[in-house]
């Protein structure tokens, strides 16, 4: 009876309800059979009446319909044909490089472009007589300019350079100057004005398209290492916390390198401080093994909850103080039930400053580690002041405080921001495990530095969810009926008809029914690296039974679908949504990744299930009871080791250290001497 206390509780993650069968024996999807038969049609009806020989049209047939047909029933990757051109010409059309500011349109857009002189003196030429025009392409340099940018005082206007006859050279050999033409640059876009960020206020973040987004951050716990029964209770607590939450809700891990810069600027210190020649050679080498931990192996990471005010009446705008009040109440109750999971909610001084922060990191993971948020503010207000119009800096937008250098969105499989070449993944709907245990989420999260999760759950109404399964139950068993139980297709109807079944009874039981939905970002300082950490990525899934795909194509839907605004991009939720109740989704707990890492601590090691820096300060009373410790182990684990190392580590920050061993004084002499 105890042992089957210990054991691990299984959760059901079940397949789609709306899987609705194939063709063929389970071989192909429908949008495939039709497409391919459009192809085999538009192709082979004209081959087939062409006026030759029969022999010939079936070569033909041959080389060009059935391949195209072929090629239209396994499509590309998981999508169909059409599918993959859609999101092809879609990429096509959208592909670009989005600039931050004006100023750098203009130090990246100075490039010599002969074919628009060309085409505005043809164009000249049709309205003007033909002597009045006599400028040559030889004698303008075109200059890319943004409808903010100040156009340079050189720079020749429309009617100038209609009216601009052009001098011959002073000398032989002597290159006349050319006059510079302004343009508009009508093509890019100000990387400010594509944020979806309106304005953050009193701790909301309030978007472009209207809706109100709270943003809380949570500390983890060490979820792994508690036993069944207590893991066990947080998973109840946390299925209490989404059965009172909001229809849409967004949990965001952001895993980078550990900030070493307080620890090593407070050992400096120590060095100033310390008069013995051995004691500052120690803290030397203290000091390169934190730099060395903190530039390799030490990885922190953020947990975000994040969730959308929910407005009730559609027609009517919702007051803010309203909007307000109801955010609030939603976090105090988000408040409660983690502190039953034993969470606890980060209190910021200034909420508007860490939501700030927030996106910055995520916009400028390269240069937010050198360069803090306060540093940025005070560069750009710097600028507006310096600037010629200092009275715009009460209109300052946060956009322009957060926003990276550029975007480049010329890619199919990655994006460049900031240096880092960033790629996101999806974890496809068919590409679950269906039994998990508590906690299964940790995987992701504690894979490693550059490596975020993104976890969205959409609340369905229990109604409208109950009458489409028990259609969609109806539909299946019709199928089944006429499907031969050799073909795939069965075991595809099969699983699909269970899983409304197991739905049905979980509604029933005071169940919520959910979409669950799980983005990945990685990150990497170039492509090599970017593709050896994605193939990494998805064998670890695959060893756990799942896997994971890139976006190709739908990177920028990617990237806006992982900011901390609640929402998925159409596109991407259609393909990779999978159907959980409230047990299942409770399972996907994503607060697991725990850290002890003091300001002022002394570096006991590496964790080794998250890689994070162990820096502990005994003497924190804020955070620790008292500054005892208790070291168990087996001979020869390392007790003794443990003990010296942290005596001599809290020597080098000049705390003075009595060691009472009768029995073993003697290993501790060296240590001593030193």
């Amino acid at each position: 009876m105890r042992r089957n206390e210990e054991e691990q509780d299984v959760y059901i993650i079940p397949q789609n309800f709306i899987e609705g069968g194939k063709v063929f024996g389970g071989m192909f999807r429908w949008r495939n059979v039709v497409e391919a038969a459009i192809l085999g049609l538009a192709t082979g009806f004209p081959l087939f009446h062409l006026p030759i020989r029969l022999y010939y049209r079936i070569i033909l047939l041959c080389l060009i319909p059935l391949p195209l047909t072929l090629f239209g029933l396994i499509g590309i990757g998981d999508d169909s044909l059409s599918e993959f051109v859609l999101n092809f010409f879609g990429w096509l059309r959208r592909r670009r490089v989005v600039g931050n500011a004006p100023e750098e349109f203009l130090d990246k857009r100075r490039w010599w472009e002969p074919g628009f002189v060309r085409k505005a003196l043809d164009r000249l030429r049709t309205k003007l007589p033909a002597r009045e025009v006599q400028a040559d392409e030889e004698d303008f340099e075109i200059v890319y300019y943004d409808s903010e940018t100040e156009v340079p005082e050189n720079a020749a206007r429309w009617d100038e350079f209609q009216n601009h006859t052009p001098q011959p050279p002073a000398g032989a050999g002597q290159k006349k100057p050319r006059k510079r033409v302004k343009r508009k640059l009508e093509d890019a876009k100000v990387l400010k004005d594509y944020l979806p960020i309106e304005r953050i206020e009193n701790g909301i973040v309030i978007t472009k398209d209207g809706r109100y987004i709270k943003i809380l951050e949570v500390e983890p716990l060490n979820f792994l290492l508690r036993g069944p029964r207590e893991q066990r209770g947080i998973v109840y607590s946390f299925a209490s916390l989404l059965k009172i939450s909001p229809v849409k809700l967004q949990f965001k891990v952001i895993s980078k390198k550990a900030d070493v810069g307080r620890h090593l600027e407070k050992l400096r210190e120590c060095m100033q401080q310390e008069p013995e020649p051995r004691c500052r050679e120690l803290q030397k080498d203290y000091y390169s093994l934190i730099r060395r931990l903190g530039s390799r192996e030490a990885v922190t990471r953020r947990f975000f909850l994040i969730f959308e005010y929910e407005n009730d009446y559609a027609n009517r705008r919702p007051d803010y103080r309203e909007v307000l009040s109801v955010l609030e109440t939603t976090a105090r109750n988000a408040r409660s039930f983690l502190l039953q999971c034993g969470n606890h909610i980060v209190e910021h001084d200034n909420e508007d400053e860490f939501i700030s922060e927030v996106f910055y990191i995520l916009f400028n993971r390269k240069t937010s580690a050198q360069v803090p948020l306060g540093e940025r503010v005070a560069e750009v207000l710097g600028r507006y002041i310096m600037s010629d119009e200092p009275t715009k800096l009460e209109e300052v937008d946060v956009n322009e405080l957060v926003a990276p250098p550029s975007i480049d969105f010329t890619h199919s499989r990655y994006i460049l921001m900031d240096g880092l070449y960033h790629s996101y993944l999806v974890i496809p709907a068919d590409a679950y495990k269906v039994q998990v245990v508590a906690g299964w989420l940790s995987l992701i999260v504690n894979a490693g530095e550059g490596i975020d999760v993104d976890l969205f759950f959409h609340k369905e109404p229990k109604e409208r969810v109950q009458q489409k399964i028990g259609q969609q139950i109806r539909i299946n068993r019709s199928k089944i009926k006429d499907t031969s139980d050799t073909n795939t297709d069965f075991d595809d109807l099969s699983n699909a008809i269970q899983s409304g079944y197991f739905l049905k009874r979980g509604i029933a039981n005071n169940e919520d029914f959910y979409y669950l939905s799980i983005l990945i970002t990685i990150t990497a300082d170039s492509v090599k690296n970017l593709e050896w950490r994605v193939k990494e990525m998805r064998k670890l899934l695959i060893s756990q039974d799942m896997d994971a795909r890139v976006c190709s194509f739908l990177q920028e839907d990617a990237l806006l679908s992982i900011l901390p605004v609640a929402g998925i991009g159409k596109k991407l939720y259609q393909k990779i949504r999978r159907n959980v109740l409230t047990t299942g989704a409770a399972s996907c707990y994503p607060f697991t990744s725990f850290e002890m890492s003091d300001d002022n601590g002394i570096l006991m090691g590496v964790n080794k299930y998250n890689n994070s820096l162990v820096v502990v300060d005994i003497f924190n009373s804020r955070l620790y009871k008292n500054a005892n410790m208790a070291i168990l182990g087996t001979s020869g684990a390392g007790k003794t080791f443990t003990m010296q190392l942290m005596a001599l580590r809290l020597r080098q920050y000049g705390i003075q250290v009595f060691i009472l061993a009768p029995l073993k004084g003697h290993e501790f002499r060296r240590a001593c001497q030193n």
